[in-house]
C-alpha cells in the first residue's frame, strides 16, 4: 500500500488551511462522546512541488511540537512510572480519558485528554486540542499505555426549539506518545480529516482502524497514510452494546487480525478481519468468532452449568489471538437468578473456556452493565469496569423491585479476584479510559 501524490497533496493542503499563516499554534496544557451530533441532555452513561513547500514546512513544524515536562507540572513522572507489584504488575503505566472540565455541568464543553497513572490514578497532564481545533472527540491506545491516537475536532453549538445541539466537524487525528522520562509528543498523522468513528491502534502503533455505523472499516498505515477499506453488504452496524462507550475494535499482537463487534438484526456478533486481505467486502474478508443471536444464547460453561448468556457489552480479543473476552450476564428463570461475570471465549470455536469474577444475584435481574477494557496477552489479567463489592440489593426505583442496585468501578480482574484501580475516574457522562 503506497500513498499517492494526490493523497499527500490533500492532507498537506488540509493541514495548511487549518493552521494560521502567522505561526504554529502552541500546544496548551490545562492544570466525546463519539457522536457527530449530540444534545446537552446526555444519555445515562453516556511535498513534491514548489507550491506545496509552505504546507510541507508547516506540517513538519507541527510534528515537532512537544510538551516535554508536562507530567512534572502536576505529578513527578519518575514516581508515576515506578514498577508496581501485586495485581498491578504488568499493567500499562498510563491511560487517557477524554473528559469535560466540569462533568457536573449540562452546558456544552470543550473536552480535553486527561493523562493518568494506572497504578495511582494521579492526573499527570491535561492536554487541550491544538488550534484551530477546540475539543477532542475520542481516543484509542495501543495497549502499552504509552502510545495513543487522539481525534480533534471543531465544535459548533446551536440553540433551537428550546434545545441545544452540539455538532463536531470531521476529526483530525494526532499521535500522543509518552516517553519513559515523562516527556510526551503530540504529532499530526498523515491522514486526511475523517468522519467520527470508533478507533483502534495496532499494538506496534503502525496501523489505525476506524469503524462506523455505516458498516465500514478503514485501516490506515500511520507512516504513509495509505488506506484500505471494507464495507459490509447490507445492514450490519459496527458498534457494541455499551451505550457509546467501551471498545468496539481490537487488534492482535501480530498487527494483522482486527476483531470488531457488529449488530446484525437483533444479534451481537464478534468477527475477525484479516487486514492483509484486499479491501472490499467486509463479510468475505472476516469470519464469525462469537455470536449472541437475539442478544441471547444458551452456553454450556466449563463447569457444566447451563445458563442463558445475554450480552457481551464490549468484547475484545486477547493480544495472542486465542480468546474473545466479554462482560457477560446469565439468567435463570425458574427460580429467577442472575449472574455477572467476565467470560473468555475461544476465538477458534466460539465456546466459553474460562469465567472470571462471577457475582450471583439471587432473585434479581442485573441493574447495571460491566465491561472489559484491556487484556494481558493470554487474558489472565484484565482491566475491567465491574460492580462494587457487597451484597446486591433491590433497586427501589424499579418496578417490582426485582432489579439489582449497585455501583460500578474500574479495576483489575484475575482468577484470584478483583482489585479497584486507585484514583480512577468515576464512571459517568465522560467516555471511559483507554490504555
Amino acid at each position: 500500500m503506497k500513498i499517492s501524490e494526490d493523497q499527500l497533496r490533500a492532507v498537506l493542503d488540509d493541514t495548511a488551511q487549518d493552521i494560521p499563516p502567522d505561526g504554529v499554534p502552541p500546544l496548551r496544557l490545562a492544570s466525546g462522546r463519539r457522536h457527530s451530533r449530540r444534545r446537552v441532555s446526555r444519555r445515562r452513561w453516556q511535498g513534491w512541488l514548489a507550491p506545496l513547500a509552505a504546507a510541507v514546512s508547516v506540517a513538519v513544524i507541527v510534528a515537532s511540537l512537544t510538551f516535554a515536562g508536562a507530567f512534572s507540572s502536576q505529578h513527578h513522572a519518575g514516581h508515576a512510572a515506578h514498577r508496581p507489584g501485586g495485581p498491578f504488575a504488568g499493567l500499562p503505566p498510563y491511560y487517557v480519558q477524554i473528559a469535560d472540565p466540569n462533568p457536573q455541568s449540562t452546558a456544552p464543553q470543550r473536552e480535553s485528554a486527561v493523562i493518568r497513572a494506572t497504578a495511582t490514578g494521579k492526573v499527570l497532564a491535561t492536554v487541550t486540542a491544538p488550534k484551530p481545533y477546540d475539543t477532542f472527540a475520542s481516543a484509542a491506545g495501543t495497549g502499552d499505555g504509552r502510545t495513543f491516537v487522539l481525534a480533534a475536532a471543531k465544535q459548533k453549538v446551536t440553540h433551537e426549539g428550546g434545545g441545544t445541539d452540539v455538532q463536531t466537524s470531521p476529526v483530525r487525528l494526532f499521535r500522543l506518545r509518552i516517553g519513559t522520562g515523562g516527556h510526551a509528543t503530540l504529532t499530526p498523522l498523515l491522514i486526511p480529516a475523517q468522519p467520527e468513528g470508533d478507533l483502534a491502534v495496532s499494538p506496534d502503533g503502525t496501523k489505525l482502524a476506524i469503524g462506523d455505523e455505516n458498516a465500514t472499516i478503514r485501516v490506515f498505515d500511520l507512516a504513509t497514510g495509505a488506506e484500505r477499506t471494507w464495507t459490509w453488504p447490507g445492514r450490519g452496524r459496527i458498534t457494541n452494546n455499551a451505550g457509546g462507550n467501551g471498545e468496539v475494535l481490537s487488534w492482535t499482537a501480530n498487527d494483522r487480525t482486527l476483531a470488531f463487534q457488529q449488530w446484525v438484526g437483533n444479534s451481537i456478533d464478534v468477527r475477525l478481519l484479516d487486514t492483509t486481505a484486499p479491501g472490499g467486502d467486509l463479510q468475505r474478508a472476516s469470519r464469525l468468532a462469537v455470536a449472541w443471536p437475539g442478544d441471547a444464547e444458551t452456553f454450556h460453561y466449563v463447569d457444566g452449568k447451563v445458563s442463558n448468556v445475554i450480552s457481551g457489552f464490549s468484547a475484545i480479543i486477547t493480544p495472542d489471538g486465542s480468546k474473545i473476552v466479554a462482560a457477560a450476564v446469565s439468567e435463570d428463570q425458574h427460580p429467577l437468578a442472575s449472574e455477572l461475570m467476565f467470560t473468555e471465549f475461544s476465538a477458534a470455536t466460539g465456546r466459553p473456556v474460562a469465567v472470571l469474577g462471577r457475582w450471583r444475584l439471587p432473585g434479581l435481574y442485573p441493574g447495571q452493565i460491566q465491561d472489559v477494557q484491556w487484556a494481558s496477552p493470554s487474558g489472565d489479567k484484565l482491566i475491567v469496569l465491574a460492580h462494587k463489592p457487597g451484597p446486591p440489593v433491590s433497586d427501589p426505583q424499579s418496578a417490582g423491585h426485582r432489579v439489582a442496585a449497585y455501583g460500578i468501578e474500574f479495576g483489575v480482574q484475575t482468577a484470584a479476584g478483583f482489585t479497584p484501580l486507585p484514583g480512577a475516574p468515576v464512571p459517568g457522562p465522560n467516555p471511559w479510559p483507554v490504555w
